[in-house]
């Protein structure tokens, strides 16, 4: 199949078309990288910020002179209702244009959209970075994030580019919870976050090891020979490193500040058995390098299930603070793994405080979570595995 995929969401397209390549099609990715994640791109829809509001005439220049590569295509997928970064208008008349030209168009429910929102505020799901207790929670922090998505022209576009899609697919549980009713749910799709597992590599000891290569059996499964040698390298001989990653002005999403305060107290319970890491503002790849020498990674308070960020932890082995409900495991049919320190917003901080101490400190928890972050990531999460079903969603359509 010919397939372009437009816009970004934390390397999600850019990881797809690896495997997708890899399938026997050829893929063209068209976006502006993704803010700072910069992500690889085949056509660079980046605005030049020297032009100021004048920025958009330079993606306009961009479309136009690909326009070859805009018509004709198999499938085109969205990654969300303003898919390039132009008004919201001009995305809606592009979609119009996309869906003239080629053959069906998939629309990715990515991120925050008005029915994300309108599902949170009804408790769907039990809790998220916007309501939980049976409430909504930090709403004057939230204003500006919920207005820019439901006002400005943002809920028509939505609409209308839900509306023309041929499917809808969501790359969260919680995603797909806010999607699974009339009437979108005939038209939704779940299919997980891709992760490049065999890129994922650890330091242990200061030397630069790698978790798991091509020359697995399965790309879904390590086997039992790589788990033992990985659970040894694991063993900790120190004290626990865990890493906070900070994003003050974002923390009101993500909830990080609040899980770094049980952690602080559970340090403080066990004197000279946890360091604890704090960053902020490092480089991508200096990030990679710091997650993967962490013993455990401080996500995300107010998520239901693993991010990309928690992602890219596991696959290293390194035991991740954040989402991971049990109705999250049954959805997906997994019956064993539960590799996710889970916490939540809506009960007491020291249940909280109890979950993470259990997890840490009692003897082979932590070794065997590391193991099944591994086995969890390939099993779901493997790009190629998920190029597969995408691949599958495409030939339906």
């Amino acid at each position: 199949m010919k397939i372009l995929l437009i816009g970004e969401a934390s390397f999600l397209h850019n990881t797809l078309k690896k495997g997708l390549v890899e399938r026997g099609h050829r893929v063209t990715t068209m976006s502006d990288g993704n803010g700072w994640h910069d992500a690889p791109r085949d056509i660079d829809l980046r605005r030049s910020g020297r032009w100021g509001k004048l920025g958009g005439l330079r993606v306009v220049w961009q479309l136009l002179r690909h326009l070859p590569q805009l018509c004709g295509n198999d499938v085109v997928q969205i990654h969300n209702y303003q898919f390039v970064p132009l008004m919201y208008r001009w995305n809606t008349l592009l979609l119009r244009f996309l869906k003239l030209t080629n053959r069906r168009i998939v629309k990715g429910c990515f991120g925050d959209d008005p029915q994300i929102f309108r599902c949170q505020a009804q408790g769907v799901p039990a809790y998220s970075d916007t309501y939980w207790s049976g409430q909504l929670q930090n709403a004057e922090l939230h204003r500006d994030r919920i207005a820019e998505v439901v006002e400005h022209g943002a809920e028509a576009s939505w609409r209308k580019t839900t509306r023309m899609a041929d499917a809808l697919v969501a790359c969260l549980y919680e995603y797909w919870l806010d999607y699974n009713e009339p009437p979108y749910a005939e038209k939704l799709h779940y299919i997980p976050l891709p992760i490049e597992c065999e890129e994922m590599v650890r330091w242990c000891d200061g030397e630069k090891v790698k978790c798991l290569g091509n020359d697995t059996p399965s790309p879904s499964h390590p086997n039992d020979s790589q788990l033992s040698t990985l659970n040894s390298q694991l063993a900790p001989s120190h004290p626990l490193t865990i890493l906070i990653g900070l994003q003050p002005k974002r923390d009101f999403m993500k909830g990080a500040m609040k899980i770094a305060a049980f952690v602080e107290e559970v340090a403080r319970r066990h004197p000279g058995k946890v360091q604890i890491k704090y960053v902020e503002g490092v480089p991508y790849d200096e990030y990679m390098h710091l997650l993967a020498e962490a013993d455990v990674l401080v996500d995300q308070l107010y998520s239901y299930t693993p991010s990309m960020n928690s992602l890219a932890a596991m696959a290293r082995g390194t035991v991740v603070i954040g989402g991971g409900e049990e109705e999250y495991y049954e959805f997906i049919g997994e019956d064993t793994l539960r590799p996710i320190i889970n916490v939540r917003p809506d009960v007491p901080d020291e249940e909280n405080i109890a979950t993470i101490e259990r997890a840490l400190f009692t003897d082979g928890t932590l070794e065997r979570m590391a193991q099944e972050s591994i086995q969890f990531v390939h099993k779901y999460h493997d790009y190629r595995h998920v190029a597969e079903q995408y691949e599958q969603l495409y030939y339906s359509l």
